[in-house]
Parts: C-alpha cells; sequence; structure tokens
C-alpha cells in the first residue's frame, strides 16, 4: 500500500489555528508525523489514502476547516524496504 506525506502551513495563524488543523487532519486519518508544532509547515503521513489525489483532497477539507489561508505540499513515500533490500543484495553481490 501507498504511503504519503503531506506537509502543511497556515498563514497568519496562531497555536489555536494549528491545534484545529491537527484535529481535522486526524478526521481525514491523516497523523502527525513528529512532535506537534503551532507554527510553520506541520507533517502528516497518511497510510489509508489509494491515490495522492485524495490525500490532496483530504488536505485541501481539513486545512480549509480552519478558517485560514494555507499551503500544502504532498509526496508519495518511496518504499524503503524495497530499496534496502536492493542495496543489500548488490552488496552482497558485488
Amino acid at each position: 500500500m501507498n504511503t504519503f506525506t503531506a506537509r502543511v502551513e497556515l498563514h497568519s495563524a496562531n497555536p489555536t489555528d494549528y491545534s484545529n488543523l491537527y484535529t481535522e487532519m486526524q478526521k481525514e486519518s491523516l497523523v502527525a508525523a513528529g512532535a506537534k508544532a503551532d507554527a510553520g509547515n506541520v507533517e502528516f503521513k497518511s497510510k489509508e489514502k489509494a491515490s495522492i489525489n485524495e490525500v490532496i483532497d483530504a488536505v485541501v477539507r481539513a486545512a480549509s476547516k480552519t478558517g485560514k489561508k494555507f499551503s500544502f505540499t504532498v509526496m508519495k513515500d518511496k518504499n524503503l524496504e524495497k530499496l534496502e533490500s536492493r542495496v543489500r543484495y548488490h552488496l552482497h553481490h558485488s
């Protein structure tokens, strides 16, 4: 299954706005990827969405509910287990 990372920044926001963002993102099955922040870019992970478009739609719905202008980036995560396996294979067979 695909995993995605979303980074969101609320413009002219206060800590309460970011708290609302965390709540709304959680409702959309997006979980905080690190310590909660109350300013700047915040990162969320999604493992339940099938496509990047579903994640984008979820981020827009959640961030819009804060009532603040926002910007965001969504990226598909690389499958690190496959990558690590390939690296190990090449190291052992070189």
